[in-house]
């Protein structure tokens, strides 16, 4: 069969633009003839089966370099390549399989503010067991939270409220880990009332704890506070952190 095909032809047949193609033939990947009369591109049968073919290793990730020494590698080289393109992809999988769980953390304290608007003074459990100080210089930690911003928890009692400390939730399992000294909070209780707490992003950062508790002390006497990072973002004009708090039932 000598079929021949104009570029536009090819790029309808491939749905791709004809730019494409030029860009290909200049990396030296196609080589179509060109009419003597007007140096019009060519595409034969066989140009069909290149194109298909370096569609197909596109697909697989390969750039243009590499497939465009595809037919001149051995079977080792063609192994060699395969093999570093899966290994490239196994990372870039998982460094998207951290982002969707990323992006899934903070879906769900969006969803949970929003239940906070609608469900205050709820009584429940608390969704963590241990709590160590944190500082902004501490590097593993401050990874730890930028893993996960929800770890980020503040630490106060309604006996010595201005005297609040900051730290990072873990796991009770790895509280042996921590010299006792970094250990600012550790579960006692299983009887909480949880609300919203706004801190107003400005100078001072007031926020609305005091008027939250002493509605919640008409009806309890309290222990510790907890307060967890939900996220910083603008309500009425204004910008707030918001944060889920625990206030212990004693």
């Amino acid at each position: 069969m000598d079929k021949k095909f104009q570029i536009g032809e090819i790029a309808r047949f491939f749905d791709m633009p004809a730019s494409t193609f030029r860009y290909w033939e200049d990396k030296g990947i196609l080589h179509p003839r060109k009419k003597i009369e007007n140096q019009y591109r060519e595409y034969a049968i066989e140009d069909l089966m290149t194109i298909s073919d370096v569609i197909f290793y596109k697909n697989l990730g390969l750039e243009l370099k590499e497939i465009r020494g595809m037919d001149a590698a051995t079977p080792e080289q063609h192994g060699k390549l395969f093999s570093e393109k899966l290994v490239e992809l196994e990372h870039q999988q998982e460094l998207l399989t951290r982002r969707m769980e990323k992006l899934r953390y903070h879906m769900k304290a969006l969803k949970t503010l929003e239940e906070l608007k609608t469900q205050i003074y709820q009584e429940s459990d608390i969704d963590t067991a241990c709590i160590v100080s944190f500082d902004l210089i501490e590097r593993d930690k401050l990874r730890q939270y930028i893993e996960n911003p929800y770890l980020y928890s503040r630490v106060q009692h309604t006996q010595t409220l201005p005297q609040e400390q900051r730290g990072l939730t873990i796991p009770a399992e790895m509280s042996s880990s921590f010299p006792k000294s970094s250990i600012l909070w550790q579960k006692k209780a299983n009887r909480y009332v949880t609300f919203l707490l706004r801190e107003e992003v400005t100078e001072g950062f007031p926020n609305n704890l005091h008027e939250h508790l002493s509605r919640i002390q008409k009806s309890y006497r309290t222990g510790a506070i907890i307060s967890r990072f939900l996220l910083c973002a603008q309500e009425n004009g204004k910008t707030y952190d918001f944060y889920k708090t625990f206030i212990e039932i004693i």
